[in-house]
């Protein structure tokens, strides 16, 4: 979504949050700033919590957010974003869902093809629009539904946070100690002290670990053997490494 945002405007600059965290002082100075990041149990990733948190902005700029998920509509990440920035004196003007496919395969298996072709094709006709409305600095409000409902849901969630991981599996016979849960998680969560992959329980549970090993030697528990791994074709997996 950021890169095709950026193909429309190629002033745009693309920063990792993640890589941004790592900074001692987050500061931005530009009239127009955007978030993109995915769901998380109906609310904020932790880090975007966090980098929000973090973030200082030396000027008032139209401020969008997008957010990509499985299920659009129930949850409340822009509600839970406006709340910080407005801590900072800023606010959000514009925000939008974009479905796409949901990787929470604990949750369910991943969708058929067929499904995941629709929904690429509906976000792309989606996101021209948003494109056409952000070069405008349009206002723009979305539904988000059952919204105490899922602020409980999510504050369970964060509340459990040292004990998210303990339910990962790691295949010995499968692993290959190729590295690259290691290199993929931005948590430094994971060692490998004998080469396969150990949790520290400061986990963020985004799965990238489990989607990205090449031989599915990694589960969360019982349930998602035998269940598909997704990457979305546009990203490569030198993509979503941690840079060393």
């Amino acid at each position: 979504m950021a890169r095709e945002l950026q193909k429309a405007m190629p002033e745009a600059e693309l920063q990792s949050i993640p890589e941004a965290l790592q900074e001692d002082q987050l500061m931005v100075k530009a009239e127009c700033v955007g978030l993109v990041f995915p769901m998380h149990y109906f609310g904020l990733p932790m880090q975007v919590e966090e980098f929000l948190q973090k973030l200082t902005f030396l000027e008032s700029p139209y401020t969008f957010a997008i957010v990509t998920c499985g299920v659009p509509y129930w949850g409340r990440p822009f509600m839970d974003a406006e709340k910080i920035l407005k801590e900072k004196n800023c606010r959000l003007h514009a925000a939008w869902y974009v479905r796409l496919v949901s990787n929470y395969i604990p949750y369910r298996d991943i969708a058929a093809d067929w499904r995941i072709r629709i929904r690429a094709w509906l976000a792309e006709r989606k996101l021209k629009n948003i494109i056409a409305a952000i070069k405008e600095r349009k206002a723009h409000t979305t539904w988000q539904l059952l919204k105490k409902f899922c602020g409980n849901f999510h504050a369970k969630w964060l509340a459990g946070q040292h004990e998210i991981d303990t339910k990962f599996l790691c295949d010995k016979e499968k692993c290959t100690a190729c590295g690259l849960c290691e290199r993929i998680c931005h948590r430094d969560n994971i060692k490998r002290p004998e080469g396969q992959p150990v949790w520290q329980h400061h986990c963020v549970e985004c799965l990238g670990c489990l989607h990205i090993c090449p031989v599915k030697a990694i589960d969360y528990g019982e349930i998602t053997k035998g269940r598909k791994r997704y990457r979305h074709k546009a990203v490569k997996i030198t993509d979503l490494l941690r840079k060393t």
